[in-house]
This record gives C-alpha cells, structure tokens and sequence, in this order.
C-alpha cells in the first residue's frame, strides 16, 4: 500500500507497461492496494491499466518480430516458450484471449505473437477484450467490497476463477471451432 501510494498512477503505468514484456511484477501489485486507497477511482485505473497493458503487448510483439525465439529463450524456460509458440500455433486469438484474462504470464505471449508473426491488429483487440475483463472484473469487486476484496483478488481464489473462466472459454471455443 506504501509504494501504491508513494509511486501512484505513474508507478501503476511502469509496472503494468513492463509486465507486457518483460517484467515478472504482475499490475495488480499496484492496481489493487491503488483501487483500495480510492475505490470509487478503480474504474478509471482499470481503464488505465488496460491501455497501457496493450501498449505495452505492442513492444512485446515488436520484440518477438525483429529478435524472435532466441530472445525469448534468453529470458523463459524451453518448454514454456514451446508451449506458448504451440498454443498460439493451435489457437491463435484465444491464446492471446486466454492469456490476457488468466495468471498465465501476458509477456510469453505477447512475444510469441511477433515471433510467429500474428497479426498485430488480432494482438490488439483480444489483448485489449481480456485485460479489460480481467482489470475492470477487479475494480468492480474492489468497488462492491472494498478490503475485504484484496485477500480475493490477491489470493488463488481468483487465479482459479480466472483460470477456470479462461478454461470455460477454450472448451466453447473447441466445440464450436469443431462444428
């Protein structure tokens, strides 16, 4: 809550910026305690967080065009970037849907994207759909029950519910891609 309120909106933009391609600090370390200290604000800093989330998927995906897979493997284990390439080999926009919504980390496939050279307005718009779900779906919370939200949201309680959601979406997205 001390560095929410020491770095404020400006600390919420680096971190969540930085998180799209390369920081291992989640936005949540500061979009939360910053969404408690005014919640009537979340909205607003959900907004916030979303944009610049998306902006910084931009240089994720930029990073994987021009440097492709051995940057990638500089700074992730093998098998998760050949999980993520195969992931987003065999379900494209969902990947990027199910990434952005879920505590899968958003950078793995922000750069997968460039490295397999997706298409940057697809990046955009399901990036842009699945952190606003996730970071709006927080501020909301945080609105309807203040603190006693953070032990949720901060919990696994909610990486499960995402995750879950995320997982919903998938198999929906199997089934009808499938007939």
């Amino acid at each position: 809550m001390a560095a929410a309120e020491q770095y404020g909106v400006w600390g919420l933009i680096l971190v969540t910026f930085l998180d799209s391609f390369i920081s291992p600090i989640p936005p949540e370390v500061v979009l939360i305690p910053l969404s408690l200290l005014n919640p009537s604000g979340a909205l607003w800093l959900a907004l916030i967080t979303t944009g610049t989330s998306v902006a910084g998927a931009v240089v994720g995906y930029s990073l994987g065009h021009k440097c492709g897979r051995p940057l990638m493997c500089r700074f992730f284990a093998a098998a998760k970037v050949n999980r993520a390439e195969q992931f987003i080999g065999n379900h494209g926009v969902m990947a990027v849907l199910l990434a952005s919504f879920t505590p899968i980390p958003f950078k793995l496939i922000t750069i997968a994207s460039g490295i397999l050279s997706m298409s940057l307005v697809k990046l955009l718009f399901w990036s842009t759909l699945g952190r606003a779900a996730r970071f709006f779906l927080e501020a909301v919370v945080i609105m309807a029950y203040g603190r006693t939200a953070m032990e949720f949201l901060s919990g696994t309680q909610f990486s499960i519910l995402t995750l879950g959601l995320g997982l919903l979406a998938l198999t929906i997205y199997i089934i009808r891609r499938r007939q």
